[in-house]
């Protein structure tokens, strides 16, 4: 990015206007001043056959940041006070205040926050054998590292228990895998959040939905609640995705604020279907979380799965459903990637199978009839600019363009409860190469906090 101390090439940054905000905080992660040579250039001018003279007219201070631009102090990321101290009438007062407090600094995501206490956080602690100070990863772009005590502090501030511990760390270690690319989720335009699939038994024991409402508010189920949030806080108050400096977002969406974490229906996987976890390689009761990428969502209305004929018209409505590109679907065309998340409920899933339907024929049938003609790619530029980098491997000229390298790359989950009806489509947004799953390592004292929830909560009734 800039001149590296006494070695290194002379470099000068190009930025889009708005985006000074993110390099500055990138600057900072590798140990750069907040003032790193970088100039700010109108948005249209990276616009294709743009006017370009802008370059000409500050030719000087790009000169000048190349030649002349010195660090005034090498400094590091800097982290909040370990501890803040709020004085109040009252209980109520505290939080009112802390809470504002949080808003004039910057912190949390503009919702009302509980208070992460030593004592809370301590308490959250017993959710893992990890120590609070073992690093998960490094979460750009600010460049801090998330460590196990600041997840529990976040999901401190979400009135979340001890028990999701161990599905929110498992969240983060995929979140800062490579391949995730979070840096480029947490900067993009592109209004895009972490969408987690749970597999295996910590899914009930949690409370974490798999039935009617699983991606949204449920109080008999509040995991997936607070555990999406716990990341999203995490994202904003250690990698600082701030919108407007941290994170260029525009539209956010409504899906930020938690992200969406849910459980797949396990118990409504008709014989012989194999539940995301175990297609992803783990053994069955494996517990595992499955995130990936999303930007927009589509509640696909009037399926059905009755008979043969039902079966096949739905089939090819989602195919349509799933072949409307939107922009990232052939940015993001790798080996590995999937198109999005397909959520089906367990009627219509029992139905195809009824029918003589497998997963896997499902999913050849539904990445055959959702190719795009080669006539249509041409005519957008914007994508078909992408053929001779990303898709010529997979696709012969001529040929039509399928949503994914192959077949097996969808992802269908069971999820929603026992009605029929509706399914769910949640499309790839930037930037990931993959899916990431990882297995969810549970404390030697899981029984245990597994009891207190019990007895916090009551029994498990779902």
């Amino acid at each position: 990015m800039s001149r590296v101390e006494q070695q290194g090439v002379p470099t000068f940054t190009i930025v889009r206007q708005g985006f000074a905000g993110v390099i500055r905080n990138c600057f900072l992660s590798m140990g750069f001043t907040h003032d790193a040579a970088l100039f700010e250039f109108p948005s249209n001018m990276f616009l294709p056959d743009s006017d370009l003279s802008p370059l000409e007219q500050n030719i000087e201070k790009i000169i000048a940041g190349l030649t002349g631009w010195e660090p005034s102090k090498k400094s590091q990321v800097t982290d909040a006070p370990k501890t803040i101290e709020v004085e109040g009438a009252d209980y109520g007062d505290v939080l009112d205040k802390m809470n504002a407090l949080f808003l004039k600094n910057g912190w949390g995501d503009g919702l009302p926050l509980f208070a992460a206490t030593e004592e809370r956080v301590s308490v959250l602690l017993a959710g893992t054998d990890l120590d609070r100070e073992a690093a998960i990863g490094r979460i750009m772009p600010s460049g801090r590292t998330a460590t196990v005590e600041s997840l529990a502090v976040n999901l401190a501030l979400t009135g979340g228990r001890p028990e999701y511990m161990p599905a929110l760390i498992a969240a983060l270690k995929a979140f800062t895998d490579p391949g995730f690319r979070h840096q480029m989720m947490q900067a993009t335009t592109c209004s895009v959040n972490l969408a987690a699939v749970v597999n295996g038994p910590i899914s009930k024991q949690i409370r974490l939905n798999a039935g009617y409402g699983c991606l949204g508010p449920d109080p008999h189920q509040p995991a997936g609640g607070c555990i999406g949030r716990a990341i999203r806080l995490t994202q904003q108050n250690v990698g600082q995705a701030i919108p407007g400096s941290g994170s260029m977002a525009i539209y956010g969406g409504p899906m930020k604020f938690t992200n969406v974490v849910f459980a797949e229906d396990e118990e409504g996987l008709p014989q012989g279907w194999e539940p995301l976890s175990v297609e992803r390689g783990f053994a069955y009761s494996s517990n595992v979380i499955t995130i990936h990428a999303v930007a927009t969502a589509t509640n696909i209305t009037s399926i059905h799965a009755a008979n043969e004929q039902t079966v096949l018209e739905t089939l090819h409505y989602f195919a349509r459903i799933l072949g409307s590109d939107y922009g990232n679907m052939f940015r993001n065309f790798y080996e590995h990637n999937a198109p999005g998340i397909l959520i089906v409920p367990r009627g219509i899933a029992q139905g195809m199978v009824d029918a003589g339907w497998t997963k896997q024929t499902i999913k050849k049938f539904l990445w055959e009839n959702s190719k795009f003609s080669w006539a249509v790619m041409q005519s957008d530029s914007e994508a078909f600019r992408r053929y001779d980098t990303h898709v010529k491997p997979y696709v012969r000229e001529g040929e039509p363009w399928p949503i994914a390298v192959k077949p097996e790359n969808l992802i269908i989950v069971i999820a929603g409860g026992k009605q029929s009806g509706h399914a769910y489509w949640m499309r790839l947004g930037c930037c990931p190469t993959r899916p990431i799953s990882t297995e969810i390592e549970l404390p030697k004292n899981w029984d245990a906090l597994i009891k207190k929830a019990e007895k916090d909560l009551g029994a498990i009734s779902i």
